[in-house]
């Protein structure tokens, strides 16, 4: 399995849209802070604040991944690679599983890095000096529900990128996964249909568990 996790990685490093990925993130938060930077300190903000803003963004991470999941199976297919994959002594299971844990590391790294470029660059604008309370608990769980809607979405996708072989495909139902959640839930709330409650896209959305 590591080898084939080790394999996986090799091929994104070797991507330039997945380093280009790595460089979206950090470019949004060395940006915000010259439409932001006079609002936080206005308003008496601190890193935490900064962090917060930037945990409206996350979504941006839950895109990225989904492009990975429609394409990291589907472009095989489409080339002819995958017939190296399957030649080797590993199962089907096994190529599949290794293929959706990197769509899910991918995520987790973006997250990561969001997080502690987002606590840097916070911290040198605000200060470090911060109180680190329900505020910053409330950025875990943003960061915590992305990831779980980042992992819903793209398993989501990659199943079906492994069922019809086509990237695009499966990209586009997956951001039609993303973005009709939302839809679906408040359409079904204004026409006052129960049904809609129990649509598996209506409830892609963590937060609304949380915050009403």
């Amino acid at each position: 399995m590591m080898s084939l996790l080790y394999n996986e990685h090799y091929k994104l490093a070797g991507k330039k849209s997945i380093r280009f990925s790595f460089l979206i993130m950090p470019l949004i938060i060395c940006v915000l802070p010259f439409f932001f930077s006079r609002l936080i300190k206005a308003t008496g903000g601190n890193v935490i604040d900064f962090m917060s803003v930037i945990s409206n963004f996350l979504i941006i991470i839950v895109f990225l991944a989904i492009g990975l999941a429609g394409s990291i199976l589907a472009n095989e297919f489409q080339s002819g690679t995958v017939k190296l994959l399957l030649i080797r002594p590993r199962t089907r299971a096994m190529v599949l599983f290794s293929k959706w844990l990197t769509v899910q590391l991918y995520g987790i790294y973006l997250l990561i890095s969001t997080f502690v470029l987002s606590w840097m660059i916070g911290g040198i604008m605000y200060g470090f000096g911060a109180g680190y309370g329900l505020m910053f608990q409330k950025v875990l769980l943003a960061y915590g529900i992305a990831f779980l809607e980042l992992m819903l979405i793209s398993t989501f996708t990659y199943a079906v990128s492994t069922v019809f072989k086509n990237s695009a495909f499966s990209i586009g139902l997956g951001i039609a996964a993303l973005l009709g959640g939302k839809l679906v839930t408040e359409v079904a709330e204004l026409m006052e249909l129960s049904f809609g409650k129990i649509l598996l896209f209506a409830n892609t959305q963590w937060d609304q568990y949380l915050f009403g």
